[in-house]
């Protein structure tokens, strides 16, 4: 028979050890949050109580827990199978999230739930555990947990779990500040969770639609394709693997001109498209990861449009090497050959959106010229044959003439193409650009008078800029001229 020791690692060492796994504040409330979905509810309270010291209360109306099922969520690693069969809505995974993602914001996690009207309560305080190094996590009794959560639904609910934070030391601000840092951090922490739970928040066929509320404030969905407005480019594809199904679908943003600046704030996180292009990974319709290539393309402003989402079951975790967090995930070579294929057709499309926009129509007379010759570099010049530049230029003295060419010229050299460039990565609105621009219609007519009067044909005004886009009274034009003829 084998020799065998016991080698029970330090308490105190672990747990302190594993507050450094990376959370961030918002990625540790889904953590909570997907316990709660897990556990059926459908309400979810956040709430951060006015108390000198920062204190979270994460609330739900789930099924709560007996005193069995306590022990278990309390215990470092749980007692089930890491690899056994999960229900299809199960958010867990290895049995750390409820305590690794608490502990790593704070150093006091409570739990307080009701199972049948029947209240328990545990905790885990780092100092009770730097005192003891044991295993043992402290009870708290039904009145504690009465008086816990006083202020809470949880009170009149049949069931429910409350997770209660305190003492937040890693907000590393001087003492008078902590507070304030403390609000601003969960309010950036609930604009991330409203894209993470967005499937769930808009309630899609298959998941029960849940409200999150941040001190009695609903949060709104934010989805990252704006779907209503944006339909998949393509068909999804299915990837089987075994007895299981990726399932894969291109979507291809609208232009950014198009859209409203909150949207373009809300898909971006306030960051720009070029970083929030890539896959979005979905485990049960919840986000994991977004804004990634998995390095198999580098993020380019071509591609900005392009965002694929990928479902995954639960029962492929470890296939896709998920991480403690739920916030990493790498799918095997054979996977990314197929996402290969994909990324490169939607890219494909959303290079052509921004080439169709680039390009002026063949038959429109543009103010600007593209000149490209094989060997030089690419050149935008004023084009001087442009019924309104021309008819302008032959109204002027020789002197005049002289003067305004050379100013177009200058003009035209002194583009801010170096400012152009970092506005357009970075998602700005630009409202002179063309579809932006629109001129009052007496104005447009004004001009027509002019040009027409100095003999310019009407048939060399109705294509050119910005004549083109008022067909009506190009229209309207016309049969004001059939008249006199």
């Amino acid at each position: 028979m084998e020799q065998t020791r016991l080698a029970l690692p330090s308490a105190y060492n672990l747990i302190n050890s594993n507050r450094s796994i990376g959370y961030s504040l918002a990625a540790a409330i889904a953590d909570i949050i997907d316990n709660s979905i897990s556990a059926g509810a459908t309400i979810v309270e956040l709430i951060t109580p006015l108390d000198s010291k920062p204190r979270l209360l994460i609330v739900d109306n789930g099924c709560g827990m007996d005193q069995d099922k306590l022990d278990d969520a309390m215990t470092f690693g749980g007692k089930g199978d890491l690899l056994g069969l999960r229900e299809s809505t199960d958010l867990g995974r290895y049995g750390l999230g409820l305590k690794t993602a608490s502990l790593s914001q704070c150093r006091k996690l409570q739990v307080v739930t009701k199972k049948d009207g029947v209240f328990c309560g545990g905790c885990w305080d780092l100092d009770y555990v730097k005192k003891t190094n044991s295993w043992n996590y402290l009870v708290v009794s039904p009145d504690s947990c009465l008086e816990l959560v006083k202020n809470t639904t949880l009170v009149a609910n049949g069931t429910g779990t409350a997770v209660i934070w305190n003492g937040f030391d890693r907000i590393q601000v001087p003492q008078t500040e902590i507070r304030q840092v403390f609000d601003s951090s969960v309010v950036e922490a609930m604009k991330q969770l409203e894209l993470v739970f967005h499937r769930y928040l808009s309630g899609e066929p298959g998941i029960n639609k849940i409200q999150i509320m941040l001190n009695g404030r609903k949060l709104e969905p934010n989805d990252p394709f704006l779907s209503e407005r944006n339909p998949e480019v393509s068909e999804p594809v299915k990837i089987n693997v075994g007895n299981d199904v990726i399932v894969v679908k291109p979507h291809k943003l609208l232009h950014p001109s198009r859209l409203t600046p909150q949207e373009l704030d809300r898909l971006t996180l306030n960051g720009n498209l070029i970083d929030t292009q890539g896959f979005y990974v979905y485990r049960n319709k919840r986000l994991i990861i977004w804004g990634t290539w998995f390095r198999m393309a580098s993020k380019a402003d071509r591609t900005k449009l392009c965002r694929i989402s990928i479902d995954i079951p639960n029962t492929l975790d470890h296939v896709w090497e998920l991480d403690i967090k739920k916030a990493n995930a790498s799918p095997p070579e054979y996977i990314k050959n197929e996402l290969r294929k994909i990324m490169e057709a939607t890219g494909a499309i959303s290079i052509r959106t921004y080439t169709k926009r680039a390009e002026t129509k063949k038959k429109i007379v543009s103010y600007w010229n593209r000149i490209k010759t094989p060997e030089g570099p690419v050149e935008y010049v004023i084009n001087e044959k442009h019924p309104d530049i021309s008819q302008f230029s032959d109204s002027l003295s020789i002197e005049q003439e002289k003067r305004f060419h050379e100013l177009l010229k200058h003009l035209a050299t002194y583009i801010p193409i170096p400012r152009l460039q970092v506005d357009l990565q970075n998602d700005e609105m630009i409202k002179n650009e063309e579809n932006e621009v629109f001129e009052d219609e007496s104005s447009i007519e004004e001009r027509l008078k002019v040009i027409t009067a100095a003999g310019v044909p009407i048939e060399s005004i109705e294509n050119a800029q910005p004549f083109c886009k008022y067909p009506k009274l190009l229209l309207k034009w016309k049969e004001k001229e059939g008249e006199f003829n």
